[in-house]
C-alpha cells in the first residue's frame, strides 16, 4: 500500500470514498485490496478474494462499460449491513469504463453513503471521471516515488503543497510566484506535492458543504481556501492541476509547466 494510504489508516481517517489511479491494474487492484485488508483487519480472507465484506465491482461479461445498472445492484447492496465486520468496502475496478449515467448513479451514493462502506476506484487516470465524482473522493497515484516508500519525499511535497495552498488563499501573486519558484530545484517533488494540493482543495470543499471528513494533513490551509473562494473556483482549480499533471508527463518542460501553474492557482487563463 503507498505511505500515503497507510498513514491514513493508521490514524483512522481514511474517507469513505477514494481514487487509485496511474500504475496497472493489477498494481491498482492489489493496493485496493491491500487497503481493505487494514480496514477490516483481515488478511488472508481478503487477499484470497473470498472475504464477503469485500465486493470488487466489474463489467459485465462481454461489456466494454460499466453499466449504470451494475453501479445500481451494488448501491442497493450498500445499503445491506456487512456479514462479518464492522465494514464493507467496494472495490471498483474499472472506473474509467463508467458512463456518465453510471457515475451519476455512483454519485448518489457517495453522497450519502452508510457509515460502514468504503468505495475504492480504480482507473488509469482520474481524469475519466466527472468532476461532481472527483469533488467526493481523495485520489492518490501510484507512481515510483509512492510505491518505494519514500516517506521523506512526500513530507517534503506536502509542505510544498501546503505553502501553495495559504499562498494561493492569499491571493497574494508576488507570494505565490515565490512559493512555485520552490519547484526550480524540487522540480521532481512536483507530481506529488500537486496530489497533496488537490488533497487539500478536496478538504476546502469538504468544508464548504459543512462537511468534517478531512484527508490533507492541512486543515488551516483547507479552511483558508475554503474562506476565500467559492466551491466553483475550487473546482476549476482542482481541474487545473490535472491540466498540469497532464502536462508534466506528456511534455516535462518545466518553465512553462511552473508558469501554468501560477496561472492556474491565481485563477488567471493560459496566454
Amino acid at each position: 500500500m503507498i505511505s500515503k494510504l497507510q498513514t491514513l489508516v493508521d490514524a483512522g481517517r481514511v474517507p469513505h470514498a477514494l481514487v487509485i489511479d496511474g500504475g496497472t491494474f493489477e498494481s491498482r487492484l492489489l493496493c485496493a485490496k491491500e487497503l481493505a485488508a487494514a480496514l477490516l483487519k483481515e488478511d488472508k480472507k481478503v487477499m484470497a478474494d473470498i472475504h464477503p465484506d469485500v465486493i470488487t465491482v466489474l463489467p459485465e461479461e462481454k461489456k466494454k462499460t460499466l453499466s449504470v445498472e451494475v453501479i445500481r445492484k451494488m448501491r442497493e447492496d450498500a445499503y445491506i449491513i456487512p456479514n462479518e465486520n464492522e465494514r464493507k468496502v467496494y472495490i471498483i475496478g474499472r472506473a474509467e469504463l463508467m458512463l456518465d449515467y453510471a457515475q451519476n448513479a455512483l454519485l448518489k451514493i457517495l453522497e450519502e453513503p452508510p457509515k460502514y462502506a468504503t468505495f475504492i476506484l480504480l482507473c488509469d487516470t482520474h481524469s475519466a471521471l466527472l468532476e461532481t465524482v472527483l469533488s467526493r473522493v481523495a485520489v492518490f497515484t501510484l507512481d515510483e516515488e509512492e510505491t518505494d516508500g519514500s516517506d521523506e519525499t512526500y513530507d517534503e511535497s506536502l509542505k510544498l503543497a501546503k505553502d501553495l495552498a495559504a499562498k494561493t488563499a492569499a491571493k497574494d501573486g508576488f507570494a505565490l510566484l515565490s512559493a512555485v519558484s520552490a519547484f526550480d530545484k524540487n522540480f521532481d517533488l512536483l507530481n506529488t506535492a500537486l496530489s497533496c494540493l488537490s488533497a487539500i482543495i478536496r478538504d476546502a470543499l469538504v468544508i464548504s458543504a459543512g462537511g468534517e471528513e478531512l484527508i490533507s494533513w492541512a486543515p488551516d490551509e483547507a479552511r483558508a481556501l475554503s474562506a476565500a473562494f467559492r466551491p466553483d473556483e475550487l473546482l476549476e482549480k482542482q481541474e487545473g492541476l490535472k491540466e498540469i499533471v497532464k502536462a508534466i508527463n506528456i511534455y516535462g518542460n518545466k518553465n512553462l509547466t511552473l508558469t501554468r501553474l501560477v496561472s492556474k492557482l491565481s485563477g488567471g487563463t493560459d496566454a
